[in-house]
């Protein structure tokens, strides 16, 4: 469930930043930057804990 939220976050984030930069207020797109690292780096700590290392039970491999 966090992980469908966090990429809900990313993309709404990512929509305010790209097309709408010209309308929208000036704390929505520093609020909307921030998601969107905030987001990517959610992702990425969601995909190194879910075992995408096979080798993970032998780190001098």
């Amino acid at each position: 469930m966090l992980m469908w939220g966090t990429m809900v976050t990313f993309l709404v984030s990512l929509v305010a930043i790209g097309p709408l930069r010209a309308s929208a207020p000036s704390w929505l797109l520093s609020g909307a930057e921030l998601a969107a690292v905030i987001g990517v780096f959610t992702l990425v700590c969601f995909l190194e804990s879910s075992g995408g290392n096979p080798d993970r039970s032998n780190p001098t491999g």
